[in-house]
Order: structure tokens, then sequence, then C-alpha cells
């Protein structure tokens, strides 16, 4: 399937036991640009007879690239651990506080691509069951004779979760499918699953 777009960029904090891993309050992170997704596999090989003779592959971890055109503080705070507070000066709105020791939370991430396989359109939605963002890069520019949009790209480490998961996905016919089944995992709005 070629893709042809990316929306509903997502997030919702992970709850894991030896038993189930579920999500809560999941999250709009912000309207989608780009997702770059690497993984890194383990791999070994067992020689015999002067030759190969077994060869496992296995998924060691990820990387996850997000670009989005903006992240709010709630999200900030969520994958990075930091405050937001509400400033009490008149029309002054809300503080980001960014410690040296802050640790955001694990959280799983969702979003769905829109793809077309002998000219029919489909929705491919991914989850990821646990990443871990670090603190992004950002880059501002003064204004000059074009419009420049500078927009933040943030990157995580995708990791197995405690039932030995690290991506879910399935395609869709409609957009609305594709939205409600990353709805119901990241639990959309809720406070529980």
């Amino acid at each position: 399937m070629a893709g042809t777009g990316l929306q509903y960029l997502i997030c919702a904090p992970i709850t894991e036991t030896a038993a189930a891993v579920t999500y809560t309050n999941g999250m709009v992170m912000s309207y989608a640009i780009k997702a770059d997704i690497s993984i890194e596999i383990n791999e070994g090989k067992l020689y015999g007879d002067n030759r190969v003779i077994e060869n496992v592959k296995e998924f060691k971890s990820g990387k996850l690239t997000l670009n989005g055109d903006h992240l709010s503080y709630e999200v900030l705070a969520l994958l990075l651990g930091h405050t937001v507070t509400a400033l009490t000066t008149p029309n002054a709105g809300k503080k980001l506080t960014a410690k040296g020791d802050d640790d955001g939370a694990f959280v799983g991430v969702g979003f769905y691509a829109t793809t077309i396989k002998d000219g029919v359109r489909g929705y491919r939605a991914i989850w990821f069951h646990k990443v871990k963002f670090g603190i992004p890069n950002e880059s501002l520019e003064t204004k000059g004779d074009a419009i420049n949009f500078q927009t933040p790209t943030i990157e995580g480490t995708i990791l197995l979760d405690a039932l030995g998961v690290w991506k879910d996905e399935a395609v869709f016919e409609t957009e609305a499918g594709a939205k409600a089944w990353l709805d119901s995992i990241a639990n959309m709005g809720g406070t529980g699953a």
C-alpha cells in the first residue's frame, strides 16, 4: 500500500501489569505533519558445518520521530514531566516549568495514514504500545520576506510493553473506523479502560 496522508496524532499514558496493558486519558498531541519510524533488531546467527544453520532476528527497540504543528503545555507536561501552572497576572495564560530532573511518562502513541492500493483508498491505523520521549530541539527565526513556519519535532524510543508487544496496526475502509479504533485504545476523553 502506498501512503498518501497522515492524520490524528494522539497519545495516552500507559498502565502495565503482568496480565494487562491499558491506557487512560488519551489526548491529541498536535496536527500531524510527519512521522518517521525506524526499528532496530537483534540478530543472532548459529554456524554449523561451515554455514549458517539458524538465523534469528528480533525487535530490539525503535525510534519514533514526530513533527506536528505545535505541542501544547499539557502534552509537554505528560511527555516530558514538566509542570504547567496558571499565571495570576491579567491575560497571562499558563507557564511551563522545565526542571533538570523532569522525567515524563511512558505513553502509547497512535495515528492513521491514508493509503491507496489498486485505486482503492484505505486508512492504516498504527498504535505504538510504549514510547518514551526526550526533550525536543527547537529552531526559531525572524520573519523575513517570506513566511517560514517553524514546527516542533520530538523523538521517542519505541519499547516493548509488559506483554512483549511494541505495535498494533489495522487497515479500515473508512477514516471514521480508523479514528474509532485508535480512540478505543487510547481511551480518548476517558479516565480508565
